[in-house]
């Protein structure tokens, strides 16, 4: 499966693209959506909090993708979040934050199905409780990591090639996210209701 780098540079990347419209340069964009960017790399993470019990007993994917690499668990806790951050911020908390909240933590689950997966069972349980078969893509586009102990982690030279795979693409994609953006705001595209992070929402 993926690393937190890389699902964190495509949720922030997915965040500079919904939160377009800012209508000034590039450097000025990213200074404004930098608390969106950040919130939005974590959010992307979110389902990797299985990773937890794994890392207390040495062994990291003893509990790893489960309950919170399926629909169900995205929805939960995407609305729960929506749910508690409209109780105190209704404005921005608005229908736009609820899609963000669903499609920044939901492209984790999309990440990891086109990830290659080196260990039993391979695929997630995408649509648990209904069904725990676990479910991956036919192709695999990003390679997998050596990390059944944390001492392979640390030290499999082939990580690093995976490491700079995921920086770049990782990079790559939110960069796009922010250039694109920052494009059409040059353009006199409208500003959009912006998302969580200090900003408004619809």
């Amino acid at each position: 499966m993926a690393s937190p780098v890389f699902h964190g540079l495509v949720g922030a990347g997915l965040a500079a693209v919904m939160a377009g419209g800012a209508g000034h340069p590039l450097a000025s964009f990213l200074r404004r959506t930098s608390k969106t960017l950040a919130a939005a790399a974590v959010l992307a993470c979110l389902p990797d909090i299985d990773y937890l019990p794994g890392l207390w007993r040495g062994s990291l994917n003893t509990t790893h993708q489960q309950a919170t690499h399926s629909v169900a668990w995205v929805l939960l806790v995407a609305v729960g979040i929506w749910l508690v951050g409209r109780a105190f911020r209704p404005v921005q908390f608005g229908r736009r934050a609820l899609l963000f909240l669903l499609i920044v933590i939901g492209s984790h689950l999309a990440i990891d199905l086109v990830t290659q997966d080196r260990s039993a069972p391979y695929g997630i349980p995408l649509w648990a409780p209904v069904s725990t078969t676990p479910v991956r893509a036919l192709v695999a586009l990003l390679p997998a990591w050596d990390k059944a102990t944390l001492g392979e982690l640390a030290g499999s030279g082939r990580n690093l090639r995976v490491l700079g795979i995921e920086l770049g693409a990782g990079v790559v994609f939110l960069a796009a996210g922010a250039g694109g953006m920052n494009i059409l705001s040059k353009r006199g595209r409208p500003g959009r209701p912006s998302l969580p992070g200090g900003q408004h929402s619809a």
